[in-house]
C-alpha cells in the first residue's frame, strides 16, 4: 500500500524551487500532497500533476486562521481535516521558518515532521543564536532535520539542532530532463544563473570579466536573474564596457539550454554580510549535469556540489585575479573543458540522482512515521 507524505510550504511554489516539486514528484513508493498557506503563481505550474492543499481555499480569513495555528489556538479546522483526509504518514516541510509552522501542524495532527534546511535560513546571522527560544522550540518539537550538505549539518548543529536529530542528505536533480546535447557557441561565453543578491557574487565576475577582456574581446556573459542589485551590476557592466547580457528570469528549460551553449557556468558565491552562504546550489548541479564545467569560490556548501580540479576550478572567496585565471585556463583549453564537462556528469549521475536520492529519503521517512 502506498503511503502519503505532506509536503509543507507556506508558498506552493516559487519558480526556482523545482528542487522540491521534483522531489515530491519522484518518490518511489510515497505519494506527495502538497500543503501550504497560498499560492505562487510564479511556479505553482510545477505542481500542475499533484495534488495541493491551500489554507487560502479553506478559510474566508487566513490570515487569521494562520495566527491562531501559530499561536495554539486552534483555527485552519477545514484545511487540516483536508490534509487529514489523505491518511499522511508524516509531514515533510523545507526551509527552517516553514519547518516553525509545520510542528505546530504536527502537534494538531499527531503526526512527525520533518523539515529540510537549505541554506540562507540556517546560515544567516539572525538565525545563530542557539539558545533562541524560536530554536529551542522547533529542535525540541520536530523529528528529524535533513540538511541539505554537510555544510549545512554543521550550521544546524552550531544552532541547537540535537545530533541524534540530524541527518545530512543531498536532494539530487531530475536527469530525465537534463538529456541535451552540449554544443557551445561559437565565441566563447559564460553563464551565470541565480539572484542578484550579495551572496552570488556577481560583480566579483564583473570584475574578471574586465580582466579578461585583453585576451578575450570577443567574450560574452549572459546574467539570468533578478534582486536588488540588478541596477548596480547594470551600471558597473556599462562602465567596464563589458559584453554583457541581463535577461532577467527565465524558466527552467531555457536556463538547461543556455547552460547546454555555454563555454562554462560562473557563479561566484560568497559569504554575505549577513551570514549567508550557498547550502549546496542546485544551478551548479544542473551544470555539471549539462556537461558544462563550473569555474566558483571555495565557498559554503558548493564545494559539496562540485568536485574541484575534475568537475570545477575554484578559488578563494572574492580573489578575482584567481577566477579570472581560472576562466582563462578554461577558454584557452578545449579538451580541458570536455574531459571536466564529462566528469561533471558522471559526478552528478553517481551522486545527485534524484531517484536514487529518493529512495533515500524514503529510508529517512521510515524511521520517523
Amino acid at each position: 500500500m502506498t503511503s502519503t507524505v505532506a509536503i509543507f510550504r507556506k508558498r506552493l511554489l516559487s519558480y526556482s524551487e523545482t528542487f522540491i516539486a521534483d522531489q515530491g514528484q519522484l518518490l518511489p513508493n510515497f505519494r506527495a500532497v502538497f500543503c501550504g498557506y497560498q499560492k505562487d503563481l510564479s511556479g505553482l505550474q510545477l505542481l500542475d500533476a499533484a495534488t495541493t492543499l491551500l489554507l487560502d481555499d479553506y478559510s474566508r480569513i487566513a490570515s487569521l486562521s494562520k495566527l491562531m495555528l501559530r499561536q495554539g489556538l486552534g483555527g485552519a479546522n477545514a484545511w487540516l481535516k483536508a490534509i487529514a483526509g489523505h491518511s499522511p504518514a508524516l509531514i515533510h516541510a523545507h526551509f527552517f521558518n516553514d519547518g516553525l509552522d509545520a510542528v505546530k501542524i504536527g502537534k494538531r495532527l499527531e503526526l512527525p515532521v520533518v523539515t529540510t534546511v537549505h541554506g540562507h535560513d540556517i546560515t544567516k546571522y539572525e538565525n545563530a543564536t542557539a539558545q533562541s527560544h524560536g530554536n529551542q522550540q522547533f529542535f525540541a518539537n520536530v523529528d528529524r532535520v535533513i540538511a541539505v550538505s554537510h555544510f549545512i549539518a554543521q550550521q544546524a548543529l552550531a544552532r541547537g539542532c540535537p545530533e541524534e536529530k540530524l541527518i545530512q542528505h543531498y536532494i539530487g536533480i531530475d536527469l530525465d530532463k537534463f538529456t541535451q546535447q552540449k554544443n557551445e557557441t561559437d565565441e566563447p561565453s559564460l553563464l551565470f544563473v541565480g539572484r542578484l543578491v550579495e551572496k552570488k557574487g556577481c560583480t566579483y565576475l564583473l570584475q574578471a570579466m574586465e580582466q579578461l577582456k585583453p585576451r578575450f574581446p570577443e567574450l560574452r556573459l549572459t546574467i539570468i536573474g533578478e534582486g536588488d542589485l540588478k541596477a548596480s551590476l547594470q551600471r558597473e557592466a556599462a562602465s567596464r564596457k563589458l559584453n554583457v547580457d541581463f535577461t532577467g528570469t527565465a524558466g527552467a528549460a531555457e536556463i538547461r539550454q543556455q547552460l547546454a551553449r555555454s563555454w562554462l557556468f560562473v557563479a561566484p558565491s560568497i559569504t554575505a554580510a549577513s551570514g549567508d552562504a550557498e547550502g549546496l546550489g542546485m544551478v551548479f548541479l544542473e551544470a555539471q549535469a549539462l556537461q558544462t564545467p563550473v569555474v566558483s569560490f571555495r565557498s559554503g556548501g558548493l564545494v559539496e556540489a562540485v568536485d574541484e580540479g575534475s568537475t570545477a576550478l575554484l578559488s578563494d572567496e572574492k580573489d578575482v585575479t584567481g577566477l579570472a585565471r581560472n576562466i582563462a585556463d578554461l577558454l584557452e583549453n578545449s579538451s580541458l573543458r570536455h574531459n571536466m564537462g564529462m566528469a561533471g556528469r558522471k559526478r552528478v549521475e553517481q551522486h545527485f540522482d534524484v531517484r536514487k536520492q529518493c529512495a533515500k529519503l524514503e529510508s529517512i521517512y521510515a524511521e520517523c512515521s
